[in-house]
């Protein structure tokens, strides 16, 4: 037993370096492409500002364009919330159909139970064998 345990934490200590080693990578990218990103907003943003400055004047061009920023985070706000709300009312419907379910289950469970003991038992082994095995995360096989 002594040298499989070894063997199978060396085996996970190689999958967790491997892991963070990949989320690093991912997170100096990600980092990188945010950097570049902005840069590119803020030459994107200078190039808009000389170009409305050439044909209106430098405040109503500033102006424009704080406006438009402006009017598009209100967009996005709006956006935010309706989502919000939507996975709210989302998840209240869930919420409402898993009693239902675990009412009617009780309510069949109780039915069950007083007219015909013995096929209560077998159906409370048959829940309990589903509710053991419906929640588990999956398992990698020990090979």
């Amino acid at each position: 037993m002594g040298p499989l345990t070894a063997a199978l934490s060396a085996l996970m200590a190689a999958d967790i370096g491997a892991t963070a080693a990949r989320v690093k990578r991912n997170a100096i990218l990600w980092g990188i492409m945010g950097v570049l990103l902005a840069t590119a907003y803020v030459f994107g943003l200078a190039a808009t500002f000389l170009f409305l400055s050439d044909r209106y004047s430098p405040i109503a061009a500033a102006a424009a364009i704080a406006i438009a920023l402006a009017v598009t985070a209100l967009v996005l706000f709006g956006i935010s919330v309706m989502l919000q709300e939507r996975d709210r009312r989302l998840a209240e419907e869930r919420r409402r159909r898993r009693q239902v379910q675990t009412n009617l289950t009780l309510l069949a469970a109780a039915g069950i139970l007083r007219k015909q003991p013995l096929l209560a038992v077998a159906t409370a082994l048959a829940i309990g064998a589903l509710v053991g095995t419906g929640k588990r995360r999956e398992r990698r096989s020990d090979d």
